[in-house]
């Protein structure tokens, strides 16, 4: 989330201005730094203003020079002395609001979250329309969400390419397995001279090899397109016809800037490089990226026209010229710093900004056309960026893997990290219990059904140490299970994998009933004294139908049970027809007729209490509401026992259900 640079120096000449009178001695020498500074001489300036300081008395002007070795230190990505400097002109009424946006971003970039939000809190309190400070406070709160959030890929220092110095902007000539990658590195192998713009030598072009060994080879200069001056962000273009590159010629007295050059290959060499003529020479461009056809080069410049500092611009080819540049637009560019293109064959179009909202430094962005021919940018988060500066990004055409540069934590300076996706995995696993005991039970057969027609089968094997079930499953595919032991009802489930977005473990552990006991089907109601079903019982019923069918081998008895209420005979009757109202609704919902028995049992099967209601204390476990301990309780107790004795059961009889016999 940089601050527009240039709008911080026009900023500083105008107050400047103000002392060129009484001070014009010190202004001399502030603005012979300046030049420096403009010249992109960064590390030099941040030098020229240090010894400034120590010269210069009037405090106005010394904070002034405190900010702009800021700046210096800021544009070198030293962040600390850059925040020391901020910190110093902090209290001056004219440099405080830009030294605390300063000093906001660096906490993002260090993560430091909480002093970022008190930073631009602070500011909001003070300019509370500010549009840049209402960005990092907003910022500053969407990072720490980022960072909660699962990841996709996995990334990695790519060890075969990084040096003790930095190594950056890779692209990979693609070749059936046996890639060469091109990067740009200063590596002490580097010709280059030093750069007065960071103190560090300028940069060559590197090239490693995959050989059929299965190794890289070790990193060489690209001799035959290097100079002393900086080379680098390569790029093969044309259908590996051409090699462009981004030089920066240096000659004394004059302003030559950065320059795209295209070089063709000669007996197998990259030479004769060429500066394309797509500006004057006056101005400055690098970063090529080229469409999939090579009619579209695109690049990062400061041109006129452009919305605040480097935009990204593209040009298309006109016979044997390339056309006036044309701005990306605002959906892609900022008032910060658009840099380091690459288009993906698809017409995906990756590239790094400052602008908010920014996890720190540059971030990589990724944009896409709708079917209007409309972009749309977002920030590809973590892991791909971090508090550093992430840029220079290299995807494979066909594959979701490739490589990018980063001074994030942990590197040695710039360095290129690899990065892939990572394979999304589904398992099930699990376990088979007891319903009443919780005892795994043992040789439980599971097996999986998936919508793809694979079927996949697991069994619980305690012999064998083996107490769970386990499955690789497939993406995109619905799933449903299927639990079988004899003596028990079949457990049974569903899930599917479609719509995850990440790797996932199914757990279920699975509860089976056993046969060998009788069942109390809860909330079965007829009118009193009467065998027609309610509306609500049918719902309840149709829950065993259920079971009927996830079990289509069992036979069952339905038993009903009445009060001691009337006559022996009279309640004899009464339940056996309604066990025969709810088998005759089982069959209305396709139950065969051979596994339903109606069973009316009267009175003379009182319940046990096996499960005591913490409502009914008079009601312990163990208790036998029978006639005779009915009789001895309260009038209002003996409603609540004749209540529970009202009830359907059911009990499994067989497990051996033929249907081919039943006629």
């Amino acid at each position: 989330m940089k601050f527009k640079t240039t709008l911080i120096i026009i900023f500083l000449f105008l107050i400047s201005d103000c002392y060129v009178f009484s001070q014009s001695k010190d202004e001399k020498r502030i603005k012979r730094a300046d030049k420096i500074y403009e010249m992109g001489e960064y590390y030099r300036a941040a030098q020229a203003y240090n010894s400034l300081q120590r010269k210069i008395k009037n405090k106005k002007l010394k904070n002034e020079v405190y900010f702009k070795m800021g700046e210096a230190y800021y544009q070198i990505f030293d962040y600390k002395k850059a925040k020391t400097n901020y910190r110093k002109c902090v209290k001056d009424r004219e440099l405080e609001y830009f030294a605390s946006l300063r000093i906001g971003e660096i906490d993002i970039i260090e993560g430091n979250f909480e002093e970022a939000l008190k930073v631009y809190t602070d500011l909001l309190e003070k300019y509370p329309n500010d549009s840049v400070a209402k960005d990092g406070y907003n910022t500053a709160n969407a990072v720490v969400a980022w960072e909660s959030e699962k990841i996709k890929y996995k990334v990695e220092p790519a060890k075969q390419l990084n040096s003790r110095d930095d190594d950056f902007c890779p692209f990979v000539d693609e070749k059936d397995g046996y890639d060469h990658i091109y990067f740009t590195s200063v590596r002490k192998e580097a010709k280059g001279k030093k750069s007065k713009i960071t103190g560090e030598k300028l940069a060559d072009i590197f090239v490693t090899k995959f050989d059929k060994k299965n190794k890289w080879s070790t990193p060489e200069s690209l001799d035959s397109i290097n100079t002393i001056f900086d080379d680098g962000t390569p790029l093969i273009g044309n259908n590996g016809k051409n090699f462009y590159f981004t030089r920066c010629v240096i000659e004394k007295g004059k302003e030559m800037g950065c320059q795209i050059y295209e070089a063709s290959k000669i007996e197998g060499v990259w030479m004769n490089a060429q500066r394309l003529e797509i500006t004057g020479d006056s101005l400055s461009i690098g970063h090529p990226a080229m469409s999939h056809d090579g009619s579209t080069i695109y690049f990062s410049a400061r041109l006129d026209g452009g919305f605040g500092g480097a935009d990204i611009w593209y040009s298309q080819k006109e016979g044997e010229n390339w056309s006036k540049p044309k701005n990306m637009g605002q959906n892609i560019n900022s008032k910060g710093d658009e840099l380091f293109p690459f288009m993906r064959e698809d017409g995906t179009l990756y590239y790094s900004s400052d602008k908010p909202p920014s996890m720190g430094g540059l971030d990589i962005f990724k944009a896409t056309k709708d079917d209007n021919g409309k972009w749309t940018s977002e920030n590809m988060k973590t892991p791909f960026n971090s508090h550093g500066n992430d840029y220079g990004i290299y995807y494979y055409a066909k594959q979701e893997k490739g490589y990018f540069s980063s001074d994030r934590k942990g590197s040695k300076g710039n360095d290129i990290y690899y990065f892939e996706l990572i394979p999304i995995e589904f398992n099930l696993t699990g376990s088979v219990k007891d319903k009443d005991n919780n005892h795994i039970i043992d040789s439980a057969l599971v097996v999986l059904y998936g919508s793809d027609g694979s079927t996949f089968r697991d069994t619980i094997l305690l012999a064998n140490k083996k107490a769970n079930y386990n499955f690789k499953l497939k993406h995109n595919t619905d799933y449903v299970f299927v639990v079988t032991k004899s003596g028990y009802f079949n457990g049974k489930s569903r899930f599917s994998t479609s719509n995850l977005e990440y790797s996932h473990s199914f757990q279920y552990d699975i509860l089976l009933e056993s046969f060998n006991k009788t069942f109390e089907i809860p909330n079965i109601e007829f009118e009193f004294g009467r065998w027609d079903l309610t509306e609500p019982s049918k719902y309840v019923l149709d829950s065993i139908v259920k079971i009927m069918n996830d079990n289509p081998y069992i036979v069952i008895e339905m038993s009903a049970h009445t009060d001691m209420i009337g006559s022996d005979e009279a309640n004899l009757e009464l339940s056996q027809r309604r066990a025969n109202s709810v088998v005759n609704y089982f069959k209305t919902k396709g139950i065969p007729n051979g596994r339903l028995i109606a069973v009316g049992y009267g009175e003379s099967k009182p319940k046990v209490i096996s499960t005591p209601n913490i409502k009914y204390p008079f009601l312990p476990k163990g208790t036998v509401l029978s006639e005779s301990f009915i009789n001895t309780l309260e009038p209002e107790q003996q409603i609540v026992a004749n209540q529970q004795n009202r009830r359907i059961e059911m009990k499994v009889m067989s497990n051996d259900y033929m249907p081919d016999l039943d006629w």
